[in-house]
């Protein structure tokens, strides 16, 4: 018999693997953080011994989740307003926070970021997410460092700008491609490889024609991926149709931005056109459901972007216009938007919405051949999932439970890179009580010093008294 590290026995194991997609009582091989073999636990267990056996009896076995689109330093935003619309929302929420961490960072200081960035990974993985573009501001290469203890895979993205409606939160220019460059080299040799690094342009509105030239010309040379803000508003439909007479996607495509290598969110105000330029760019799409609905940005029109065969994946966006990060909810929100707007409730179904939050995320981000699916040789990047719960139970078909039935609290164990990152709920990579207050605290202090105003609660303490 032969030795692995890691054995996953008695699963219901959702491969998303179109070659046998569901394994009842399946099992998974996993050897120096790739997966050796899936398949029954009768046959994996009749060839293989592990140094560790996870028993998966009455949980689902299934990819980790890829979460296209995030922002962490916004994790400290839950629960702020839900009475704004975009731009307002931009001014009075994201500004202030953002002024802080650019600030900070140009005075090398760089706790905010590192902070924001451990309370996000500790939601990510109590979340089930194994993979996540985290867009972010003026973020210090040590922020590398949080990622690679966490264990998980990030894409890390910084967010470059020119003409911010708020100018005094914007690096300058020289500086931004100095950091841009330092974050580039330091996610080159991040641990095993799972920090990667990617431009990420704020938005058409907020860049201007010689940045965005910039970035592409940038992205070609160093091959480097491209994320931006695409036809998230109204608003921006209306200004770049007023400057340049096109669509915001029209816009980029006469810039030569758009292609295989960018990752677009949102995506939101498209005319057929513009669809038809995403396929025949090879452009990708992040949607966003829950962060579209509560600024009320409108309705992406995800069925005919997969219908045209554009690759589409789920994000759970800023946690001040979300709120949480967890998939399940983002799945099941996106499916029931695309029933009730197109009035059929056949489009998007819970295989392919469960696909948008797993392999196509993967796809999104170029990396199906490694990740978003449990297949010989991929990385092991997997979840253990409860079905346990009265809420889950009884299971008429494993792939609509999921998606309807499931949230982030049935997550319980978490693997990435062949490595146990949580188990029975218990995050092994960091302490996770030391990471969230810790981040929570600083925050406080440094937020109400910049003379933003917080509730005594917000670093509401574990049990009494109230202090």
């Amino acid at each position: 018999m032969a030795e692995t590290d890691l054995l996953v026995v008695h699963g219901l194991v959702v491969t998303m693997d179109d070659k046998q997609p569901v394994i009842e009582d399946g099992a998974l091989a996993i050897n120096q953080g790739k997966i050796l073999a899936v398949g029954s636990s009768a046959d994996l267990n009749a060839h293989y011994t592990a140094r560790k056996t996870i028993d998966a009896h009455r949980k689902a076995v299934l990819p980790g989740f890829v979460d296209t689109h995030h922002h962490f330093l916004q994790n400290f935003h839950k629960g702020t307003r839900d009475d704004l619309d975009l731009i307002d929302w931009i001014d009075s929420v994201s500004v202030p926070r953002i002024r802080v961490a650019v600030h900070d960072y140009l005075a090398g200081t760089y706790d905010i970021q590192l902070h924001a960035s451990r309370l996000g990974c500790v939601d990510a993985i109590k979340s089930g997410i194994t993979t996540i573009l985290n867009m972010e501001w003026a973020t210090h290469p040590s922020v590398v460092d949080v990622f690679e203890q966490a264990g998980i895979r990030v894409v890390h993205t910084i967010t470059m700008t020119d003409q911010w409606i708020s100018p005094e939160v914007l690096l300058p220019h020289d500086r931004l491609l100095l950091l841009a460059d330092e974050l580039r080299e330091r996610c080159q040799s991040s641990a095993n490889g799972r920090v990667s690094f990617r431009y990420g342009l704020a938005c058409p509105n907020s860049c201007s024609v010689e940045l965005i030239k910039e970035v592409r010309a940038l992205a070609d040379h160093h091959q480097v991926p491209i994320h931006i803000h695409i036809a998230e508003s109204e608003y921006e439909w209306h200004n770049i149709h007023n400057l340049f007479g096109a669509t915001p996607t029209g816009h980029l495509h006469n810039l030569g931005l758009l292609g295989p290598d960018v990752l677009g969110a949102h995506c939101i105000w498209l005319s057929d056109d513009d669809i038809q330029l995403f396929v025949k760019t090879g452009t990708k799409v992040a949607h966003n459901p829950e962060c579209n609905m509560k600024i009320a940005d409108g309705i992406a029109p995800i069925t005919k972007l997969l219908d045209a065969g554009v690759v589409v994946s789920l994000g759970t966006d800023s946690c001040a216009v979300n709120d949480n990060m967890d998939m399940f909810e983002a799945m099941r929100t996106a499916a029931f938007l695309q029933k009730v707007t197109t009035m059929h409730p056949t489009v998007l179904p819970a295989p392919v919405t469960l696909r948008m939050g797993t392999l196509g995320g993967a796809e999104a981000l170029g990396m199906e051949k490694h990740i978003g699916s449990l297949e010989v040789g991929k990385k092991a990047d997997l979840i253990l999932v409860s079905l346990s719960g009265s809420h889950m139970r009884p299971i008429n078909k494993i792939e609509n439970s999921l998606v309807y039935c499931a949230n982030a609290r049935d997550v319980e164990t978490v693997i990435c890179d062949g490595r146990l990152v949580m188990e029975n709920h218990r995050i092994l990579t960091l302490d996770e009580e030391a990471w969230v207050a810790g981040a929570v605290e600083y925050a406080y202090q440094r937020f109400t010093q910049a003379g933003i105003e917080l509730p005594r609660y917000y670093c509401l303490p574990i049990g009494p008294p109230w202090g």
